[in-house]
């Protein structure tokens, strides 16, 4: 994953990778998924991605790096997570029924994935990783944890997007051979009817129409992800097998803002009433040494995790 929504192919062999990052491919294997964050810093937008595929290290936002989370370390068996024991233990005594890892990490990514998270916990966010709040209400975290494993469908490629978030659609028959997107200031223009399309040839001839502005605005930690990627994609042949993924990336965009959405009405339902770190079993982490999940967690012993 080279970016957001953004797959690509690369040798994997030093000879040709810098930051080759051995141990993040052996953690990672033959398949797993992640979160990616900023250390510090993030911005506005969702303060993760989950990525299916073996992330680059700019994959969060297209520059200054990151930190790959995933989810199960392939080291140590097929179903050795990366999540802190305790905290799993501590969300099943909390819930009276078992948690599983999956279900952990899709309620995380929903979570910070919310549309507000990033605007509401800005000042936080600029010297730490992003902090964990679970719900006291189980069927909150079930919530949670739902919409997390769509918004993991969709931005690892797992599913198609859903046929209610597929507004734009292509137009037009392309006089030329090559993708020919204009500078991003001039690339999202309104026709008579004030209806908003993308060219994706310098004479118009073929426009990618119905882009919600929302879709085209998106962005991760400054990221432009639909301009960058039909950006970086000008010059190709514009196919039919290009044109079906340029449809895609814009449907999952879509698709994802209706999840981040409905993750923010749950985040402000974990907020009003979350579990502490002493509820959950967590140590206090001034006398114990943080890791996995507790990494960059606040100095009181009663704060999200």
């Amino acid at each position: 994953m080279y970016r957001p929504l953004d797959k690509r192919f690369l040798y994997a062999s030093p000879n040709f990778v810098s930051r080759y990052g051995p141990d993040l491919i052996a953690a990672w294997g033959s398949s797993n998924h992640g979160l990616y964050a900023l250390p510090s810093g993030t911005g506005a937008g969702p303060a993760v991605w989950i990525h299916g595929l073996l992330p680059d290290y700019h994959s969060f936002r297209g520059s200054y790096g990151g930190c790959a989370l995933p989810l199960w370390d392939r080291r140590r068996g097929a179903t050795a997570h990366n999540l802190t024991p305790a905290l799993l233990d501590g969300l099943a005594a909390a819930y009276g029924r078992p948690v599983t890892p999956e279900q952990a990490f899709d309620a995380i990514a929903a979570l910070l994935s919310a549309s507000s998270y990033t605007r509401r916990f800005a000042w936080d966010l600029e010297e730490s990783f992003a902090q964990v709040p679970f719900p006291v209400d189980v069927n909150v975290f079930a919530e949670a944890a739902r919409i997390g494993a769509d918004i993991r469908a969709v931005e690892t490629f797992a599913r198609e997007p859903g046929q209610a978030y597929r507004s734009a659609r292509l137009t037009g028959r392309a006089t030329g051979v090559t993708l020919s997107v204009p500078a991003m200031a001039r690339a999202f223009l309104s026709d008579s009817s004030g209806a908003c399309f993308v060219p994706l040839q310098e004479d118009q001839s073929l426009r990618l129409a119905g882009v919600p502005e929302r879709v085209w605005q998106f962005a991760v930690s400054g990221y432009r992800v639909l301009p960058r990627w039909l950006a970086a994609r000008n010059g190709e042949a514009l196919d039919a097998a290009l044109q079906r993924a340029i449809l895609d990336v814009a449907w999952r965009i879509e698709e994802l803002l209706h999840w981040f959405d409905a993750a923010d009405a749950v985040l402000a339902r974990v907020l009003a009433s979350p579990l502490r770190r002493l509820e959950l079993g967590l140590p206090d982490p001034g006398t114990a040494p943080l890791t996995h999940l507790e990494k960059g967690a606040d100095d009181q012993p009663d704060a999200p995790v």
